[in-house]
């Protein structure tokens, strides 16, 4: 029972030494990003005309590309729509075989012509 009580004193000791360690490495965080929060504003600034400048280009390439991305999905829906049919048929072939087979014993023949 004294071996439980002290890995639960350890693992609070632990416990303790990790909140501390990690207060102070958020001190440390909250202190530098308000000390570079101007810098980054001022590099966002500067960052902002390349930013769109490359967000036109890429929207007109998007652009310029959509028309083959659409026919290719087009052609990808009806590709799995044919297999879809062929899969949904294949299972079939017995019964239409049978179907026809027992048409093919009951029909009437028709007359044969006189001579």
């Amino acid at each position: 029972m004294v071996e439980l009580f002290v890995l639960g004193g350890l693992a609070l000791a632990g416990l303790a030494v990790a909140a501390l360690v990690g207060f102070a490495f958020f001190v440390i965080k909250l202190v530098l990003w308000t000390v570079f929060l101007p810098i980054r504003i001022l590099f966002k600034l500067m960052w902002l005309p390349f930013g769109l400048a490359f967000g036109a280009v890429g929207m007109t390439l998007g652009l310029a590309a959509l028309p083959v991305l659409i026919v290719v999905v087009a052609g990808f829906l009806v590709a799995a729509l044919i297999t879809a049919l062929v899969g949904l048929l294949i299972p079939a072939i017995p019964f239409v075989l049978l179907a026809l087979l027992v048409w093919a014993m009951v029909r009437k023949a028709p007359p044969a012509p006189a001579l």
